[in-house]
């Protein structure tokens, strides 16, 4: 059976942003934002009902996805996934990471092929944007250089559900029923874990509803999404 991809590269990019921040100091005032915005969220109580089909839902500008994050130290992150624009077939994609350290964002534009298999899309663009607010463009032989790395996050784009067993799942964005569930396998370098993932095509972007560690003790939560109103950090 062919493992589920799309939580590998959401829990790749993210964390990897939120690694690199380790060697930091807690930025005080990061630190009480985040801490505030997590206590203020409660249960939506919103039900999705089983998904009818493997057809996830079409990429389009102003998706969003917005996900609670815990490292492996406890700390508490907010993940933000956005589509911001599109060229062609290429789709902007951009991440936000805030956590107790700061935020760092990346946007990426990916070429979009066969959303089932990796191979057919490509990285034709990366803009960072330090805690700092120092932005960073790639270029050329640069992104070619990093392709493998940023490899990770084209792979948040593909699904492929079939023949996955499917269960329930409440989350803070409420209780989605029949959710694809799976075993996933992800690497950023020296990093590497393990984790079960269940997704639901009612989510855009990658369906991620939650995962659950099993080598790292880690976790992530969908606590909030939307089909329209998402906009671009990075010019």
């Amino acid at each position: 059976m062919k493992k589920l991809r799309a939580f590998v590269a959401v829990v790749l990019l993210g964390s990897a942003l939120t690694l690199s921040a380790c060697g930091s100091s807690v930025d005080s005032a990061a630190k009480r934002d985040i801490d505030k915005r997590l206590a203020a969220m409660s249960p939506s109580g919103a039900t999705f009902v089983a998904p009818v089909g493997l057809v996830p839902k079409p990429l389009a500008r102003g998706q969003w996805t917005l996900y609670k994050m815990v490292g492996e130290k406890g700390q508490p992150s907010l993940v933000t996934y956005k589509i911001v624009g599109q060229e062609g077939d290429a789709y902007w994609v951009e991440v936000a990471n805030e956590g107790y350290y700061g935020k760092t964002v990346s946007k990426l534009l990916l070429a979009i092929g066969d959303r089932s298999n990796p191979s057919t899309m490509d990285v034709r663009a990366v803009k960072m944007k330090d805690k700092n607010g120092r932005v960073t463009e790639l270029e050329g032989p640069m992104i070619q250089l990093m392709k493998s790395t940023y490899q990770s996050s084209v792979n948040m784009l593909v699904v492929s559900w079939q023949g996955l067993p499917q269960e329930s799942v409440n989350v803070t964005a409420g209780r989605f029923t029949g959710c694809f569930k799976a075993m996933t396998d992800a690497s950023w370098g020296v990093w590497r874990s393990s984790a079960m993932s269940w997704m639901h095509p009612n989510v855009p972007i990658s369906g991620l509803v939650k995962s659950v560690g099993m080598s790292q003790p880690m976790t992530m939560e969908l606590v909030g999404f939307g089909d329209e109103g998402a906009t671009s950090e990075i010019p």
